[in-house]
């Protein structure tokens, strides 16, 4: 994954620095101007390269500051190009210079992060196996994008107007752009929703900026970019659904068909798809996202949902836009990753971590705690070895599992060592208890194999009678050293004094 977008990454930047020479090139008046915004773009594009690329953290510190600092050189010159493309009257240039004003002092609070550490910090992570450091934002971070995005939205206004305002035959030229920016805006915004692990939204900005080049240098009618566009979200990892205030789908990337197996005239079918499989969305409103998962074990699917509304140049919303993102195999790695950091690789049964954290959530006064020690395991391991010792510890781990029911917790603590946390105890349960262990020593007494003879001692307490889970463990295995002590094969109730 590192490479694949450190190479698109790259491309990009190379591809802007292309367009940036031959805009400072062109004769037209606003070639210079073209110039100044893909070329400011061209930072914060490197600097998410640095953060994707780079192995190490200073590195990716380094393309953090790239990254944010560049953002506000970019939304800067997004503003002096808005004023030479949009023929803004001079009265309104002093504008320009407080926002300037604000991105500078934004970029000086940025650069205090090295002192003050309140804008970002950075979190490793693995991604496809690969170790990341990706930024996680304090109050700094929410000051800048509050800073950017204020600047974003009055750029959108103004072209919102001028699209308003101008004749039909000069429209489209600000309709393009505004179109561009619209993407942009709404690509970046699901990226900082969606929670990603990595962030790469950049690839928005960058793309945004050969737009403006191709539309301002070469510039094409508005059907050539509803087809680009249109191009660039059908390819999109994501499902796309489209959606106009009255809740009809008009249009559908090409996965977001295949998601339904839908052809582009049953558009008109899509709400009622996605009501079946996901229940009525439009009663979450129209900023959420959540995640979705249908099914058990191996037919288990997770998906990524996210539902965003498209806001015109008065703030009134026109439409939504939903994405649908499986994420089962993300979701399986994290569930398989949390199964192995809580159960025993050999037996399968919960290990320390799992046993803590179970206890860390159980009810004390309603739990029974049975702590279980294999008798002469350690003769067995010096007579036979600790394959035959593994062998021993799996065939007896199976039998207690057997023996237990499913809402008992069974977990390996310790070499031969075996706890179960026992939930719903009453007074009967001690007797249950008895009559299980005893049935298991006599299983393991006539099971006939190549393992070594063996058979187990118990202890067990009440929850009820402890102060707390620590005194219960104690109590317990002060049970079970009574079995020892007592010929060991059988088990010992713990009872106050």
């Amino acid at each position: 994954m590192r490479i694949v977008l450190s190479a698109i990454f790259s491309v990009l930047i190379v591809s802007l620095g292309v367009c940036v020479f031959i805009s400072f090139k062109s004769h037209k008046p606003i070639g210079k101007y073209v110039a100044f915004l893909v070329g400011a773009l061209i930072f914060p594009v490197t600097g998410n390269l640095f953060i994707i690329s780079a192995p190490f953290q200073i590195l990716s510190t380094v393309g953090c500051y790239i990254y944010f600092l560049g953002m506000d050189i970019s939304m800067y010159a997004m503003v002096v190009f808005m004023y030479k493309y949009c023929n803004v009257n001079k009265k309104l240039h002093f504008i320009k210079y407080v926002v300037l004003a604000v991105m500078i002092a934004d970029s000086i609070q940025l650069l205090c992060n090295i002192f003050g550490n309140h804008v970002f910090y950075l979190e490793q992570i693995t991604v496809d196996d690969s170790i990341f450091y990706a930024y996680r934002a304090k109050i700094g971070l929410v000051l800048h994008r509050i800073a950017d995005y204020t600047t974003l939205a009055g750029v959108l206004a103004v072209f919102v107007v001028k699209s308003i305002t101008s004749p039909k035959v000069y429209a489209e030229r600000y309709l393009v752009i505004l179109f561009a920016m619209i993407a942009v805006a709404a690509w970046q915004t699901y990226n900082i929703f969606s929670r990603r692990p990595l962030d790469y939204s950049m690839l928005g900005f960058g793309v945004y900026g050969g737009l403006v080049f191709l539309l301002v240098i070469y510039y094409k009618p508005v059907r050539l970019l509803d087809r680009m566009l249109a191009s660039i979200a059908s390819k999109m990892p994501e499902a796309l659904f489209f959606f106009d205030r009255s809740g009809r789908c008009i249009w559908a990337n090409d996965k977001a068909l295949e998601f339904f197996n839908l052809a582009n005239d049953e558009l008109d079918y899509a709400p009622n798809l996605l009501k079946e499989k996901f229940g009525d969305l439009r009663n979450k409103g129209l900023e959420w996202n959540e995640n979705y998962v249908s099914g058990l074990g191996e037919d288990m699917k997770s998906y990524a949902l996210a539902m965003h509304a498209v806001i015109d140049g008065k703030g009134r919303s026109v439409g939504y836009y939903l994405t649908i993102r499986d994420n089962s195999i993300e979701q399986f790695k994290i569930q398989q990753e949390t199964y192995n950091a809580t159960h025993d690789a050999l037996t399968r049964v919960y290990n320390r971590a799992g046993y803590d954290s179970l206890i860390d959530n159980a009810n004390l006064n309603d739990t029974f705690l049975l702590l279980i020690d294999i008798d002469s395991f350690k003769e067995t391991n010096d007579k036979h070895g600790h394959n035959t010792g593994d062998k021993v510890l799996i065939k007896i781990a199976n039998i207690i599992q057997k023996h237990f029911r499913k809402e008992d917790y069974v977990c390996r603590i310790g070499g031969d060592e075996f706890a179960i946390i026992i939930p719903g105890a009453n007074k009967e349960t001690s007797k249950l208890i008895k009559k299980r262990i005893d049935t298991i020593n006599n299983e393991l007494k006539t099971i006939e194999d190549d393992l070594p003879f063996a058979t187990i001692s118990a202890g067990g307490a009440y929850g009820a009678s402890s102060e707390n889970f620590l005194e219960l463990f104690n109590d317990a295995d002060h049970a079970l050293y009574e079995t020892k002590f007592k010929g060991k094969c059988g088990f010992t109730l713990f009872v106050k004094r």
